[in-house]
């Protein structure tokens, strides 16, 4: 009888021993899925491996929360994993998140039972977790990006208007075809294209949302032999043209990014530019030369669209297609004319203008030269600055480091 009173108070005391143990997990929650696709991560990591994609709007379980990461049941797989874990940015708990509890040992007399139960202090009421909200495409991924910031070196095709440069080139063709009474057998080549490089930082402001730092170089000429065939003359009389330009934009933008792969730009940039001008006409032994070089700077407005390509953690293929309206005057510089009539060379300094010369009837000839004031004389009409105009459209590609 003695040991059976004995084996009774041991099972007592065992049963009240672990009863006494308290889940350190605490109940489990329903969350659902808002981001378009949730990756479920075996780590609470972002380096993490993915081991599920959950499609939006399915509900987890999940039975605990590690600080931004909710572990949550999966069904078995092949490899038997029934648990991972998904970042609270990508998911809503459907109901309060109860805080831990803490394993706790309730300690019971072996000999008689407790004549009052053990009174729990009052729980603090679980706060709600802190979900973090992301715009729709975005992925965790690009959430880590905030923070770091890219580096884009890039290179491509640019075109642009011109304008003025080009004009002036094939007017002066024109008057000396109308001055000899001969046919050109040719235009002259209009620049207007040439190859980019550049480079641009990235600073993140909030995910999917970067300010952008940048700065290209383009440079462009094209030169053109014009030939005036007279008949019975052992040589044509002969025009050469090679207008040139370079300019320098440093840009300042803004990018959005509405998908991960898909990014919108707009902004301004301020261009630092130069043009170049040649001219000579040679008839026998006669020669006539132009040359002159100016700078000038001005604003400019751009936009474009882009794909990011992520290759890497931290390394993307990046494509861009930009177009940009910049108007550029007030060139300034020296403008140097040779005639082999002349014993020396005449150099004017001054600002670079565009008019049209209207030597012979109503024909008008665009001309465009350096001169220390504004042309007045006879035969010219609408004086003005001379603009090259920039606008046009850009086509970009390289890569993009995130640090």
């Amino acid at each position: 009888m003695r040991r059976k009173r004995t084996f009774a108070a041991a099972a007592i005391l065992l049963f009240s021993m672990g009863g006494g143990w308290a889940s350190a997990e605490g109940p489990p929650i329903k969350v659902k899925v808002t981001a378009e696709i949730a990756n479920i991560r075996l780590k609470p990591s972002i380096g993490s491996v993915i081991i599920r994609q959950i499609p939006q709007g399915d509900i987890l379980e999940a039975t605990r929360k590690e600080g931004e990461w909710f572990e949550v049941k999966l069904d078995p797989d092949e490899s038997g994993t029934t648990s991972g874990y998904v970042h609270e940015s990508l998911v809503l708990p459907l109901e309060d998140v109860p805080p831990p509890l803490k394993s706790v040992i309730i300690d019971k007399p072996a000999e008689k039972p407790l004549e009052k139960p053990i009174e729990k202090p009052a729980e603090k009421p679980a706060e709600k977790p802190n979900v973090k909200t992301i715009p729709a495409g975005i992925s965790e991924e690009t959430v880590e990006d905030k923070g770091r910031i890219s580096v884009w070196l890039y290179g491509g095709p640019a075109y642009g208007l011109i304008g003025d440069l080009n004009r002036g080139a094939q007017g002066l063709a024109d008057l000396f075809s109308a001055q000899l009474g001969l046919a050109a057998d040719r235009d002259v080549d209009s620049v207007r294209s040439g190859f980019l490089f550049g480079g641009e930082i990235g600073i993140p402001l909030s995910p999917g949302v970067y300010l952008s730092l940048g700065a290209d170089i383009l440079s462009a000429g094209k030169e053109s032999l014009v030939n005036y065939a007279r008949p019975g003359a052992a040589a044509p009389d002969s025009y050469t043209a090679y207008p040139k330009f370079t300019a320098l934009p440093v840009r300042v933008a803004i990018s959005l990014y509405p998908l991960e792969f898909l990014y919108i730009k707009i902004g301004a940039a301020y261009y630092f530019a130069s043009c170049d001008y040649f001219a000579r006409f040679e008839h026998d032994k006669f020669r006539q030369e132009w040359t002159g070089e100016a700078k000038g700077s001005g604003f400019g407005v751009l936009g474009g669209i882009g794909l990011d390509w992520r290759l890497a953690t931290s390394f993307s293929f990046v494509a861009e297609m930009t177009g940009q309206y910049a108007p550029i005057s007030g060139f300034e510089g020296t403008g140097t004319f040779q005639d082999s009539s002349l014993a020396a060379p005449v150099t004017e300094e001054g600002i670079l203008y565009a008019y049209d010369a209207k030597p012979y009837g109503q024909t008008k000839y665009p001309m465009l030269f350096i001169r220390n004031k504004m042309p007045a004389e006879a035969g010219v009409e609408n004086a003005r600055e001379a603009k090259i105009d920039f606008s046009g459209i850009s086509l970009r590609a390289g890569f993009k480091i995130r640090f």
